[in-house]
């Protein structure tokens, strides 16, 4: 069950506490793709909003702090998870995963970020925050289609994140 990512580390196999910190982020991804649609509704300076949009913001906007600081835990324990070991050729395939999950890190930090300056500091910043979400789309994409590849493969790669496979 063991897997090598990129650099000169070995992964471990995940606890359940990364699983389970995983699936909620990615839940609460959803929930934010899900609410997106009420705030330019909340923003706009002709109609006022709705209860359920303002509500809708406030879920959106707290949200995407919850999922600031679930990444930093996430981060904090794929960080303590790793272990050094001599250096050696990685598989192309390898390395692209390396890069799709280091780039998927990176992005949602960034749109978190970029969310936060957005509502908090300056609102232009929101066409960053846009960027970001398209990249995450991008990239989720790529790693929903390599999960389906090592589904299909049946290498126990895909059964690493599926508790109830394990």
């Amino acid at each position: 069950m063991t897997g090598t990512s990129g650099g000169n580390h070995v992964q471990r196999p995940y606890t359940q506490l990364q699983i389970a910190l995983h699936w909620f982020v990615v839940l609460l991804i959803f929930g934010q793709w899900y609410t997106s649609s009420a705030i330019p509704r909340t923003h706009n300076p002709l109609l006022p909003p709705s209860e359920s949009d303002l509500i809708q913001h406030a879920i959106h906007t707290y949200a995407g702090v919850l999922i600031g600081g679930v990444m930093a835990i996430r981060l904090m324990l794929a960080h303590a998870s790793y272990r050094r070991r001599p250096p050696m050729h990685l598989a192309l395939t390898e390395r692209l995963a390396s890069i799709v999950h280091g780039g998927l890190y990176l992005a949602v930090l960034c749109q978190v970020t970029a969310g936060f300056v957005t509502t908090y500091l300056w609102g232009p910043a929101r066409v960053i925050h846009a960027f970001f979400w398209d990249v995450i789309l991008i990239l989720a994409s790529v790693h929903i289609a390599a999960a389906a590849y090592h589904l299909t493969r049946g290498d126990g790669v895909f059964r690493r994140m599926i508790p109830w496979l394990r």
